[in-house]
């Protein structure tokens, strides 16, 4: 499906950063298109006025989609693609989509260098998402087919990629 016509130039800059990377949050959208909060917020208000993009409220966060196109996201896979947004959750899916076995808390909490309060609000966050499980052992993917398929389709803004990589070769070396 074709790119909906978009004639105002931020506008189409904006849409096409939500395009590309689905789920951001408004103040993500700010840094990927360069522009101001205030015009930001503007033109969101204006795409999904005109049906081009849809919100979703996460908590404090409105995530936005693109509501046509290639890009179109499931309802059933926005609310992993919205945890998969975020630095801290991102890091331990990926951490452990890596392992075979249950990880534990206290694992995650040296490797992925994160306070442990801090991991256990998300842990937690996950957990009533149903993104991973909890065993006696540790924590599992509850779908690992499912988020290597959304990484795959909907990938990560490049910054967050980039810490990654960095926390990838980390592990490697310890």
């Amino acid at each position: 499906m074709a790119e909906p016509k978009i004639k105002v130039k931020n506008r189409r800059k904006i849409y096409r950063v939500v395009e590309e990377y689905p789920g951001l949050h408004m103040r993500e959208i700010k840094r990927k298109a360069d522009l101001s909060m205030n015009l930001v917020k503007y033109h969101l208000e204006q795409l999904e006025k005109h049906e081009v993009v849809s919100k979703v409220q996460e908590g404090d966060y409105k995530r936005y989609y693109p509501k046509e196109g290639k890009m179109k996201v499931d309802a059933e896979d926005k609310k992993e693609l919205a945890i998969l947004r975020k630095e801290t959750p991102l890091s331990v899916v990926l951490y452990l989509l890596s392992k075979d076995e249950p990880v534990p808390h206290g694992e995650m909490k040296e490797k992925l260098d994160i306070p442990g309060s801090t991991l256990s609000y998300h842990l937690k966050k996950m957990l009533k998402e149903d993104i991973i499980y909890k065993k006696e052992s540790g924590y599992r993917l509850s779908e690992p087919k499912k988020i290597t398929r959304l990484l795959m389709e909907y990938e990560p803004p490049e910054d967050t990629i980039d810490e990654f990589i960095d926390l990838w070769e980390s592990l490697s070396l310890k």
